[in-house]
């Protein structure tokens, strides 16, 4: 889409517009997909954001109370493939990064 040159770099504005575009679909249990254009370059990203990945079955039960989910703020990083002049050889995206707020009913 777009050919800017690769800046790692940040604004409060990536994450406002990332809130407002990106959707948060759950594919698994404990995995949810970000999907969403770059606020940057506006190409078009999937980000797994990956909640718990150890489970062991070999502790005692215990009776507790499972806190109700939180939200969670997530670093998010364009992952584009698109041609960004200057981006070092072997890494992906624009540059841009931000933090993206990952509601409860979305993990």
């Amino acid at each position: 889409m777009s050919h800017l040159d690769y800046l790692p770099v940040t604004d409060d504005t990536f994450a406002t517009t990332a809130a407002s575009t990106f959707t948060a679909k759950v594919v698994s249990a404990g995995t949810t997909e970000l999907t969403g254009p770059c606020p940057r370059c506006g190409t078009t990203i999937r980000i797994p954001v990956v909640s718990g990945i150890y489970k062991s079955f070999r502790l005692p039960r215990r009776r507790h109370v499972t806190p109700a989910p939180a939200a969670r703020l997530e670093p998010v990083i364009c992952t584009c493939d698109d041609d960004h002049p200057g981006r070092p050889e072997g890494d992906v995206g624009c540059g841009a990064f931000w933090t993206f707020r990952l509601e409860p009913d979305a993990q």
